[in-house]
Formats: C-alpha cells, sequence, structure tokens
C-alpha cells in the first residue's frame, strides 16, 4: 500500500510518455523565434527571458506584425497580451542553451515537471484525506486522467505545470500553520505564493483553495481566518500593481479578457466559460470544443447539455457536500479555481488547478457510493440515482480515460498537422521573400498568422508580406472594382463570432465607416458596418496591378491553401467546414 502513490505517479508519467513523439508547433516556433539574438522579423526582439509577450501594446510593434504576417489587418493597434512567467521563461532558457532543436528532449523536460506535479499532487491529497485509499484513488483519477495530456503534450504550456508545482507548497504551507500550528507556515505560504506568481498567471488559482480552506476547514473564529488571509490578499494587489506597471497584461482582445480593466465583459465570458471548464473536467465532452460551438451552430444545445450535467453532478453530491467540510473545500476550490483560467477561451490545458478539488470529489463520491450510501441520500430513488450517477464518472474517469490519456499526451501533433498543412500551402522558393501573399480568407488567424514564424523557426523563405482579407467563419463575396481594387462583403459581418477575436474585440473598440488601415502595399478602408459596428463590407486598395506578379494569390481548399488568380468579376469564398480540418 504505500508504495502504491509511486505506482500511480508512474503509470501517470508512462501513459503521457508519447508525448515525446511530438514536434514543435504553433507557440512553439515563435520561442524559438524570440530566444535567438536576432528574430529577425519586424516587430518581435529578442527576448529569451521574457518569452509571453505576443503582443506588447505598441501601435508600431503591432503595425510591423501586421505588416509581416503575424497580424491581420483588423488587428487592435493597442493589442496587448503579455504575460510576465520568468521561471518558466527560465526552464526554456534552459533547453535553448542544451537542446535547441530537439523537442523530445524539451518534452521530456515537460515530464519532469508533470513528475514534480504530480508528488506534489499527492502530498495535497494525503494532507486532506483522512482514508489512505481513497487519496491514492484521488491521485489516479488526477494522474490519470485524459485532462493531463493536452498539458504535457505542449512544449509552450510548460508553464502550466511549473505554477502547479510552485504554488502547492504555498496550500500546504498554510495548511500546517493553520491547522496544526506551524508557525513557519505564516510566512512561507505567502512567499511561496509571490514565487509561485512568476511561474504563471495560474498560479493565482491556488488562491481559491486558500480561500475554500478558509472557508470550510479553518476552524478558528472568522476574524481570525480573515487576517490569516490578508497577506495573500495584499500580494495579490501588489503583483497586479506591478504587473501593469511592468508593461504586463491584456487589451485590445475579445477572447483574452482583463477582469480589472472590464469586469462586465469578463463576468459575461466568464459565466459559460467556467460551466464548459467544469463539464470537461467532471465529464465530457472535452472544453476545448467550446469555441466552436456558436460557428457550428451547437452553442444553445451544449450549454444546455452543460447545465444540465454540472446540475445532476451536484444533486448527487448534495448529501454529500452538506456532511463533509473536506469535500465542501474540494468543490469550492475547484469551481473558485476556475475564475483564473476563465480569462481566455476554454481548453483542458487549463485545468490542472481545477482537477486538484475536482478528482478529490470524485474520489470521494466514488468512495460514498462503494462504502456508505447513506452519503447518496435517503430513499431507494436517490440512492439508485447517486449510484448510476457513480458508474457514469467511474466510466469517465477510470475507463475512458487512461487510454484517452496517451491519446491526447499527442494531441498537439493533431494541431501541428492542421498548421503544418496550411503552411504547406504557402510557396517555399526563395523568390517568395520579396512576394506579398494575399489569402482570400483564412479559416482562421493561426492558420495564417504562424505562417511567418514557422518559417524563421525552421530557417525557410517567408514571402515579404501576408495578408488575409478575412477568416472564413462564414461565407465572404468579393468582387473586383478595377486593377487596383477589391471590394469584400459578408452577410453578417467579420468578427461574428468570438473565435476571431483574438486580435480585438469589436465591442472594445468598434469600426466605423471610412476606417483606414494602410499596411505595406495595401490599404482596406470599412465601407459599412453592421448594427455592433463590425465590418461588413470592406475596399482593399493595392498600389499595384491585383495581376501584378509579385502579388500571390491564394484560397482555400479542403485543408491547406492553393494557387489561384487574382479575382475576376465576382466570386464567393464558401464558409470552412471545421468538423473536417481534423480528418
Amino acid at each position: 500500500m504505500r508504495i502504491l502513490p509511486w505506482i500511480v505517479i508512474l503509470v501517470g508519467l508512462g501513459l503521457a510518455a508519447p508525448c515525446l513523439t511530438a514536434d514543435f508547433t504553433a507557440d512553439d516556433h515563435l520561442h524559438r523565434v524570440v530566444e535567438r539574438a536576432d528574430p529577425g522579423i519586424a516587430g518581435l526582439r529578442s527576448r529569451p527571458m521574457d518569452l509571453f509577450v505576443f503582443a506588447d501594446g505598441d501601435p508600431r510593434t503591432n503595425a510591423a506584425l501586421r505588416d509581416e504576417g503575424l497580424f491581420p489587418w483588423w488587428t487592435d493597434p493597442q493589442l496587448k497580451l503579455a504575460f510576465w512567467r520568468p521561471i518558466t521563461s527560465a526552464t526554456h532558457a534552459i533547453d535553448h542553451l542544451l537542446w535547441p532543436d530537439n523537442a523530445a528532449a524539451q518534452l521530456a523536460h515537460n515530464l519532469v515537471w508533470l513528475a514534480i506535479a504530480l508528488v506534489l499532487v499527492w502530498g495535497f491529497y494525503r494532507r486532506f484525506l483522512a482514508v489512505r485509499w481513497i487519496a491514492v484513488l484521488a491521485l489516479a483519477l488526477y494522474a490519470l486522467d485524459d485532462a493531463r495530456g493536452p498539458v504535457v503534450g505542449w512544449i509552450a504550456n510548460r508553464n502550466a505545470l511549473v505554477a502547479l508545482a510552485c504554488a502547492l507548497p504555498a496550500l500546504a504551507a498554510h495548511d500546517r500553520w493553520r491547522r496544526e500550528g506551524w508557525r513557519p507556515g505564516r510566512v512561507l505560504g505567502p512567499l511561496v505564493f509571490a514565487i509561485a506568481l512568476g511561474a504563471g498567471e495560474s498560479s493565482l488559482a491556488i488562491l481559491a483553495y486558500i480561500a475554500a480552506h478558509a472557508l470550510w476547514l479553518d476552524r478558528a473564529p472568522w476574524r481570525d481566518r480573515l487576517v490569516a488571509l490578508a497577506p495573500y490578499g495584499v500580494l495579490l494587489v501588489a503583483w497586479r500593481i506591478a504587473y501593469g506597471h511592468m508593461g504586463y497584461g491584456v487589451g485590445g482582445s475579445g477572447i483574452y479578457l482583463d477582469p480589472g480593466a472590464d469586469p462586465v465583459a469578463f463576468v459575461g465570458a466568464a459565466v459559460p466559460r467556467v460551466a464548459y471548464l467544469l463539464q470537461g473536467q467532471l465529464a465530457l465532452p472535452w472544453s476545448d470544443f467550446a469555441s466552436f460551438y456558436p460557428v457550428v451552430g451547437f452553442a444553445t444545445v451544449m450549454m444546455l447539455i452543460t447545465i444540465a450535467t454540472l446540475t445532476l453532478i451536484t444533486l448527487a453530491c448534495a448529501r454529500l457536500l452538506h456532511r463533509d467540510a473536506t469535500a465542501r473545500f474540494f468543490a469550492t476550490g475547484m469551481v473558485l479555481a476556475a475564475v483564473p483560467v476563465a480569462t481566455t477561451f476554454p481548453a483542458d490545458r487549463l485545468l490542472s488547478f481545477i482537477g486538484l478539488g475536482a478528482m478529490g470529489l470524485v474520489a470521494q463520491f466514488l468512495a460514498a457510493a462503494a462504502r456508505d450510501r447513506a452519503m447518496l441520500g435517503d430513499g431507494a430513488a436517490r440512492r439508485i440515482f447517486g449510484t448510476a450517477i457513480a458508474v457514469l464518472l467511474l466510466v469517465i474517469h477510470g475507463v475512458l480515460a487512461p487510454p484517452l490519456l496517451v491519446a491526447r499526451s499527442r494531441s498537439m501533433v493533431a494541431v501541428a498537422r492542421v498548421i503544418d498543412r496550411a503552411e504547406a500551402g504557402i510557396p517555399r522558393d526563395p523568390s517568395i521573400a520579396d512576394k506579398t501573399v494575399v489569402i482570400l480568407a483564412a479559416p482562421s488567424d493561426a492558420l495564417a498568422g504562424y505562417v511567418p514564424i514557422m518559417r524563421a523557426s525552421r530557417n525557410q523563405p517567408r514571402p515579404a508580406h501576408l495578408y488575409w482579407l478575412a477568416t472564413a467563419t462564414a461565407a465572404i463575396t468579393i468582387t473586383r472594382v478595377d486593377d487596383h481594387t477589391l471590394h469584400v462583403s459578408t452577410k453578417d459581418g467579420l468578427l461574428r463570432y468570438e473565435v476571431d477575436q483574438m486580435m480585438r474585440s469589436p465591442r472594445l473598440r468598434p469600426f466605423a465607416v471610412g476606417d483606414r488601415i494602410a499596411m505595406t502595399g495595401v490599404t482596406i478602408e470599412v465601407t459599412a458596418v453592421t448594427p455592433d459596428r463590425r465590418p461588413r463590407e470592406i475596399t482593399a486598395f493595392f498600389d499595384r496591378a491585383l495581376d501584378d506578379p509579385s502579388l500571390v494569390w491564394l484560397r482555400w481548399q479542403g485543408h491547406t491553401y492553393v494557387p489561384t488568380a487574382a479575382p475576376r468579376g465576382t466570386i464567393t469564398e464558401p464558409a470552412v467546414d471545421f468538423l473536417k480540418l481534423l480528418d
């Protein structure tokens, strides 16, 4: 029995080990470029110890990145996507020093952090679950959960593992102080929390468990509990002020939201995001799909399914939550931990902290169903209902999750396949370095904007400029006005869906008729807007003839871009079928 937790951890690492077969993809390429002394891309500068600045809020920098093809023409001039993660950046600097071109070695580094995190997770469950076998069960549910796959399988997502490993000791120190009288914990808890903030913003989620601890497990008078929480509040405020003063934060994006700057928008977005994150951790489907539900018309149905699922699980756990303070601690921590990561779109790679409470609660519930059915409720009907939910949770987390962890540890392979197929459609011959590539409609910003980064990362020729006129989440109509001008229109307007709003929030910075965006070789003018002031029609004025050989025209077909002639007359580009992108 003593060795069982270590066996569980080793099995979890073994099931996640297929991630070693993955390669660099997406933000990995950006990190490889900015780690260099000369990134070679206008708008990017070398920042090996500050890897997570994707947009610094400077209109000049954003204009340069737009000209290079990293950002679309509609990018907010003051877009800021800048995250302070020096500890995690240092781990990547080690990779760059020792094995800069070896993705497998860098993914092995991820596995090391997963191992450290799982050891600390075992300490977490052993501390809060008095019955050892239930603690082991909780560890198994967490370590073998398929949600660990997307975390460990993406090099650039290492910050989630580092933040978890750095933050968990803060909770342990706090608990030892409050429940065991270990006085050093009074200082060590806040100190470790302050350090963890340098690993990643997700470490804020440990405050969810510290708050839940004060609410349900701390037996001191309320005044003393609040005083014990005060240092964390002071650190949080100080960190937030320093964070902004140093130039970090988010702004201008419709996907990344700042709760402090725009609390109303954050709350409106956070409610469904939190629901999808909890659904993704406790049941199925994965939260990664949530951003695309509106695009494919499933938003209402999936939200109803999510609400129903969470309601059924809550009802099944009602007696346990009523009688057991630890269960309430897990549940409260789980829900509150979802709030910090709800600042961006839902994805299972964000579930590391949420999973702590979720798997602790599920383990307690399964134990109750097996050993103490009175905890399922009074009466045969309630117990049958609770047993049915327990069986479903056991199937999801005990039967389906472990093999899915194997597959999902390689989930970035599937992502890379989609991005690589798109990138392969951009000409690679050396002459492309002197040409401007114009994509009529890209499936998403990512399937165009990553191209210059990937080419720079791989030392391959890339276009002098790369532009896309629209995203293809809906059909667009393109009309040739004259030899230098195109008119683009959409029925429901551009930036209709949140998935299109990474680089600009039309609510924060709406468009107006007559807005002009000047780029090298082309100027975009907004000629009509929707009632909520998104571009419905635009006119693109090129400084050379549309048939000039220096312009390379591409359209989307199937899984990649294919050459096409400059538009003549009026043509329609259909909406992309996102369900087929992974074929």
